[in-house]
């Protein structure tokens, strides 16, 4: 427990969107009053980041801001603050928060360690992992695999670290404190070197090399212990079964992370691959993709939410040409067919007509206030779309003054996902550059387009009434694997 506040300070303890928890709660604590500073002298970024608006007054002791300690707290049922850690260190991999003072308490708790630190390290292959630094006890030796498995017998896997580097000392500053930004990047500790033999051996340690950035890759070589994770391996499984016409589940990645042991599981599934994804002839109807057609029921509906509409707003400061971005809005809409497509209802049933691109989507250009910007941003976003007579794609430029815009691109999901916004904004971007030369982007046309794919899957899946296809052998297996689950299941639903 750390007490109260003293008279002229206000404690707030509140969640990542500033709004207070509960009692017992944990939250971050955040402090107000007379005597807050304006900010840090020369540090507008840290700033930033720790001076916030406060929308709170408590009693006449406040100030316009807020000041982010950075202690995780809360309330006590007695009205005191309790103190549970530091935010700092909290941390989020693969969509689970993890705080690194507990794997450190439980690595410092090991035989043989003295001290010990993890940090999250990124890697331009294998993205975010974690990474545990340790200092042995004096005269011990620490054996990683021995350390791994104490940390998993008292941890969730998630929080295992991927690699492990032993250090004589932690660095510190020239002030004797740890100095987190002078820690070693982890170095891939590979096997003694067996040379793949079998095309296959080979095609996988290819495969491994490179989705994992290693030089050299050998037959005893472990995926995991090279750095791999369950995301990487989805690649590794693509890319294997593009080289080897073969279907390979992700699940072998895990019973057999070796090369020499994926190749010989692997090698039974060569030559039974599916039937090429590539772009070719299309019916005077073409179907929706399975995800499409979902979303298309949805929509029919309420065509008026925005519960599936999928934004991306980009600042723009600076001199615009506007006629350029416009000229890069429809080269995209043209490059994209998914961007131009329509969903009408014919015979009950939704389709795709993609419109020329002439018919597509331009660019809005609309003036705008910008005291009230986040509100007309927020309007553009929440209006919604009938995917059945519009083509649910919007791009929008705001513009608040001669040099400063916001850009505003809506998407519905019927016609891209979360990811789709990252590639769209580079496009965008791509585009514009050249056009503000005054040429035509130069990029290759694509491949396939998304109704390739819908075709390709219906042909890939087969029909439902069909008892031999693959759709229908799937829809048996979970008809039979969730039998007798209750109508309604048994979920909280207040929150």
């Amino acid at each position: 427990p750390i007490g109260v506040p003293e008279w002229n300070v206000s404690a707030f303890v509140l969640d990542e969107r500033l709004r207070p928890v509960p009692v017992g709660v944990a939250g971050e604590l955040y402090l107000s009053g007379v005597q807050l500073a304006r900010g840090y002298f020369g540090r507008p970024e840290l700033t930033a980041d720790r001076f916030v608006a406060n929308p709170f007054v408590v009693g006449g002791v406040t100030s316009d801001r807020l000041y982010r300690t950075g202690d995780l707290v809360r309330w006590t049922g007695r009205g005191e603050l309790e103190y549970l850690g530091r935010t700092d260190f909290q941390v989020k991999v693969r969509g689970f928060r993890i705080e690194l003072g507990e794997i450190e308490t439980v690595l410092r708790n090991q035989v043989s360690v003295s001290q010990a630190v993890v940090v999250v390290h990124s890697d331009r292959h294998t993205g975010e992992q974690l990474v545990g630094y340790v200092v042995p006890e004096a005269g011990a030796v620490v054996e990683v695999s021995t350390l791994a498995a104490g940390v998993a017998a008292e941890l969730p896997s998630y929080m295992v670290p991927s690699a492990w580097v032993v250090l004589e000392e932690l660095p510190l500053t020239i002030n004797g404190k740890f100095d987190r930004k002078a820690l070693p990047a982890p170095v891939v500790v590979q096997r003694q070197f067996r040379a793949p033999q079998t095309p296959v051996e080979q095609t996988v340690a290819a495969v491994f090399a490179e989705v994992l950035g290693v030089a050299r890759v050998g037959l005893d070589d472990d995926f995991f212990a090279l750095g791999g994770n369950s995301l990487v391996a989805t690649q590794v499984t693509a890319r294997l079964g593009a080289a080897l016409d073969a279907r390979v589940p992700v699940r072998l990645v895990f019973e057999a992370p070796t090369v020499v042991g994926l190749a010989a599981v692997v090698e039974s599934h060569a030559g039974s691959g599916r039937v090429a994804l590539v772009a070719g002839p299309r019916p005077e109807r073409v179907p929706l993709s399975l995800a499409q057609q979902r979303m298309w029921f949805l929509n029919r509906f309420d065509s008026e939410t925005a519960v599936n509409n999928i934004p991306v707003a980009l600042r723009l400061s600076g001199e615009l040409d506007v006629a350029a971005l416009a000229a890069a809005v429809s080269d995209v809409v043209a490059r994209h067919e998914v961007l131009r497509t329509v969903y009408p209802e014919v015979d009950g049933i939704g389709l795709q007509v993609v419109l020329p691109a002439a018919e597509a989507p331009a660019l809005r250009v609309e003036q705008a206030d910008a005291t009230r910007i986040a509100e007309q941003v927020a309007r553009l976003i929440g209006a919604g779309f009938d995917v059945t007579a519009e083509v649910p794609f919007r791009a929008v430029l705001l513009e608040m003054s001669p040099v400063e815009r916001v850009l505003v691109l809506v998407a519905h999901h019927i016609s891209a996902d979360g990811f789709s916004m990252g590639p769209l904004s580079r496009d965008v971007m791509v585009a514009y550059a050249a056009r503000s030369r005054g040429e035509a982007p130069s990029w290759e046309p694509l491949e396939v387009q998304y109704a390739d794919f819908a075709l390709w899957q219906r042909e890939v899946l087969g029909d439902e009434n069909d008892p031999d296809s693959v759709l229908a052998r799937q829809l048996d297996y979970w008809t039979d694997t969730l039998a007798g689950i209750p109508d309604v299941l048994d979920l909280p639903t207040d929150r």
